[in-house]
């Protein structure tokens, strides 16, 4: 979703820096790619703040989310994003959105970029045993579908979340609005683009058999 649909990594990269600033971290670019960068907060908060609590984690999560949430309330979507959505759905393609966000991130991103009704099933870090760079994710949103993993094409943009769905076996389309293609590419992608204007759903699918 982050980096997929909207660019919004740069969005979360200045609340997480809000958020942190009071206590003595600065988020830089190379901080955010470390520390960050498709991630599951409660991660992130814990690597930060050893000692913290699974619950204590999830509320510094919650509130950061929240001021994301306020401080971002329309988004742009990615170029070619609603084209290429309204060819899968010509096709009778199904769309899943798998993402290390919580459920209130996903429906507000969602409802920003006017895609609240095009998504079949929304799997949320909240619903699976672990998020990316696990395969849980991805094998849930399979399960749902009655999907093997090569009938799926995945789109993501960061080592997490390519870790995630290739470790569930599904190829992958690397989306460079955090990583250059060549890095995307070098970490599993079987294809790398910018946006969705450099996509050809036909081809996609021809390729991926």
């Amino acid at each position: 979703m982050d980096g997929t649909l909207a660019a919004t990594d740069p969005l979360h990269a200045e609340v997480f820096a809000d958020v942190l600033a009071p206590h003595g971290f600065t988020v830089d670019h190379d901080f955010y790619q470390r520390q960050i960068a498709g991630r599951t907060n409660r991660l992130i908060f814990q690597e930060l703040f050893p000692g913290l609590s699974a619950a204590e984690a999830d509320a510094m999560s919650d509130a950061k989310e929240a001021a994301f949430r306020a401080a971002y309330p329309a988004l742009d979507p990615l170029p070619g994003l609603h084209d290429f959505i309204d060819a899968a759905s010509a096709q009778g393609l199904r769309l899943a959105l798998v993402t290390n966000a919580p459920r209130a991130n996903a429906d507000h991103v969602l409802s920003a970029l006017g895609l609240a009704a095009r998504f079949a099933e929304i799997v949320t870090v909240d619903v699976v045993p672990r998020g990316k760079p696990h395969p849980d994710p991805y094998q849930e949103a399979l399960r749902r579908f009655g999907l093997a993993p090569h009938q799926a094409i995945a789109f993501e943009d960061s080592p997490t979340g390519l870790r995630a769905a290739l470790a569930a076996g599904v190829p992958t389309v690397g989306l460079a609005t955090t990583l250059t293609a060549e890095a995307l590419q070098a970490l599993g992608a079987r294809w790398a683009a910018p946006d969705y204007l450099g996509l050809s759903l036909p081809a996609l699918l021809a390729e991926a058999g």
